[in-house]
């Protein structure tokens, strides 16, 4: 054995030993993680369960009275959000059907017990969270409710003004079920 090789056989060794141990350690998150931890797709309860909400919302979208939580919102510039909507060029119940709803259940608002949906304003896309599929199955169109909710913020409403309860309670009283309109349901 040469000595250069002695000399260098324990310093090697611990410089290859700190190497393994580097790539095996976890390491910090990137901004790809992040992306990719945005952009999973949902699993297969998940996406039936928003499915049928987006199928609803849909419906409900069609009516005139419906229609008009676009323009009692604004964006965080003062336009109504009918304006951010007729850029896209299409129907609400079309814009609905475009935007991706992806797995959420990275995001730390979705680990609060209260929390089904995250959008951020101006975004197409909607985070779902892990309780959303079980509210679709108990209330229907409290889901329906909660998805045209976020549809607004996807084309720019703000919160805080308005609250949160405020833009769900204005969605329930524009869009409502057929059979509370006509006072048959409470």
């Amino acid at each position: 054995m040469s000595p250069r090789y002695a000399i260098c056989q324990a310093p090697c060794v611990f410089a290859a030993a700190a190497l393994v141990a580097l790539a095996a350690a976890p390491r910090a998150a990137t901004a790809s993680d992040e992306r990719n931890a945005v952009n999973r797709p949902l699993n297969a309860f998940d996406a039936s369960a928003i499915e049928r909400a987006k199928a609803g919302a849909g419906r409900k979208l069609q009516g005139a009275e419906c229609l008009k939580v676009l323009t009692d919102f604004e964006d965080r510039e003062g336009r109504p959000l009918q304006e951010s909507l007729d850029k896209w060029g299409v129907s609400a119940a079309e814009y609905l059907r475009m935007i991706p709803f992806l797995d959420g259940s990275s995001q730390k608002l979705c680990r609060w017990s209260k929390v089904d949906l995250v959008t951020t304003p101006g975004t197409p896309r909607v985070l779902v969270c892990g309780q959303f599929a079980t509210t679709q199955v108990r209330d229907p169109w409290l889901a329906e409710t909660i998805v045209i909710h976020e549809m607004l913020h996807t084309l720019g409403l703000g919160e805080n003004p308005p609250t949160s309860i405020e833009i769900t309670q204005r969605v329930k009283g524009r869009c409502q079920a057929p059979s509370t309109a006509d006072g048959a349901q409470g």
